[in-house]
């Protein structure tokens, strides 16, 4: 029968002296495969949610335009409540242009452009693309 080296001795195989450099312990396989399992579920989970994220943000314009609505009897809108409705769709949406906030917000398109270019000239919104966008913090307008 043959003689076991005594435990410290370096004739001994150890985990440390089997394993070679590049080649990773089963646990660390699953580890890693695990997480990139996870990476790819979430990923795909967030393709499939998008439409359902833009559908939500287009119902949180349409109640921020509607919020505190009493119309009055001449038909318009109370003060404000345009432009709320406006700053919520750029808010979610950077880059939409006038006639896609209409759409969203079910205002007149000429109502929103004529809001929209009274808001550029304040420097409450900038340019982007065909549309316009809410200025970073601290961003000055034409910068």
């Amino acid at each position: 029968m043959p003689k076991n080296p005594p435990p410290n001795s370096p004739e001994r195989p150890t985990p440390e002296r089997d394993a070679s450099p590049d080649v990773v312990p089963e646990d660390e396989h699953a580890s890693s495969d695990t997480i990139d399992e996870i990476v790819r579920t979430a990923r795909t989970r967030l393709e499939e949610l998008q439409p359902y994220l833009e559908e939500a943000a287009r119902l949180e314009a349409v109640l921020a335009a509607s919020k505190d609505h009493s119309e009055p009897s001449n038909g318009r809108r109370p003060p404000g409540s345009n432009k709320a409705a406006i700053l919520a769709v750029i808010a979610t949406r950077p880059g939409v242009t006038a006639a896609e906030i209409s759409r969203t917000c079910g205002m007149k398109r000429t109502v929103v452009a004529s809001t929209v270019s009274r808001l550029k000239r304040t420097g409450e919104l900038l340019p982007e693309g065909r549309g316009v966008r809410l200025p970073g913090p601290g961003e000055q307008p034409g910068a």
